[in-house]
């Protein structure tokens, strides 16, 4: 790769239709033979200083089928919501008239991802092995994602909530701490970036589960009639801040509580609310399948839409 090599790069705001709202995603245009390395990825995506960056290789096959690499500022990851969809918007919104269905698969590295981009909405098909954890968090735990002041007053209220929290992959890499609480207000509100983080994660996983990202997701249910289900939610990390929409997280979590609601061959409906509270509302749509014997996922599909805010070129 010379050392003057430029690439094409995108800026878009994901599950939102509304600019400097939902998640902000970056997409870098990556030739055939460019010598990108994934060292200098990561390096760009710090530079990008978003919760993710996708790096979109360019077909060398079919041209609906692409390769692309998803990293967060510190690390590389199989798979990843946000970036999946606000990639199929980038993609498909440059050659799709209205009312006309496009669709193309992404290649990560946790498998194929199909998706579809009708009237401005992409709805992927997302790979999934989800797996429910031997091992749960407790309260101590809780106490690492959040100042020790916010803290205080989350434990004051605790008998209203569990005191064990499930922990649980969409796929193997992606793993999330999921915190239900009883309310929005005297909980999910007073929730702040700043808390040392979840320690020595990787005790969560189960043997085979290892290395993971393990983030907590906290939520609160506000709709449920027992198909279609309303949820608010929010995804604080210590080495990321607040993440206004986590669509791996969303997937998660969606899987899990259909899974706990059972039923065979059942589908139900996520409308998932994140990003409020930091001025960035964003809605995830989630759809869940379960199989024949209602105890395992058929399929899950996660839909939403995105918006262009920058173009430009990139010098590395």
């Amino acid at each position: 790769m010379d050392s003057t090599s430029t690439f094409r790069f995108a800026t878009l705001d994901v599950f939102t239709s509304k600019r400097f709202t939902g998640n902000p995603l970056a997409v870098v245009e990556v030739p055939a033979n460019s010598g990108l390395t994934q060292d200098r990825k990561q390096q760009i995506a710090r530079e990008f200083n978003f919760s993710e960056t996708v790096f979109l290789h360019q077909a060398t096959g079919s041209p609906s089928e692409r390769g692309v690499d998803i990293f967060t500022t510190t690390e590389e990851l199989p798979f990843a919501g946000h970036p999946t969809i606000g990639t199929v918007c980038h993609v498909l919104a440059a050659v799709t008239t209205p009312g006309n269905l496009q669709d193309i698969t992404l290649v990560t590295k946790a498998g194929k991802i199909g998706a579809i981009y009708d009237h401005g909405r992409a709805v992927a098909r997302i790979p999934h092995n989800v797996h429910v954890h031997e091992a749960c968090a407790d309260w101590t735990d809780l106490s690492k994602t959040q100042p020790a002041y916010v803290y205080d007053k989350l434990v004051q209220q605790r008998e209203r909530c569990s005191q064990s929290f499930p922990v649980v992959s969409i796929v193997k890499g992606m793993t999330f701490v999921l915190i239900e609480f009883p309310n929005v207000e005297d909980y999910l509100k007073v929730l702040q970036v700043g808390g040392p983080g979840l320690t020595s994660a990787g005790r969560f996983l189960d043997e085979d589960w290892k290395p993971s990202f393990v983030g907590p997701y906290f939520y609160v249910v506000l709709e449920n009639d027992g198909q279609s289900i309303r949820v608010r939610a929010r995804m604080i990390e210590a080495t990321i801040g607040e993440d206004p929409a986590t669509g791996s997280a969303a997937c998660t979590l969606s899987a899990y509580l259909a899974l706990e609601a059972g039923g065979a061959g059942k589908l139900y409906s996520y409308s998932i609310e994140q990003g409020v509270e930091m001025g960035r509302p964003s809605q995830i749509g989630v759809e869940v399948k379960l199989d024949g014997t209602g105890k395992g996922v058929e399929w899950v599909k996660l839909s939403g839409t995105a918006v262009l805010v920058t173009e430009g070129t990139l010098s590395v």
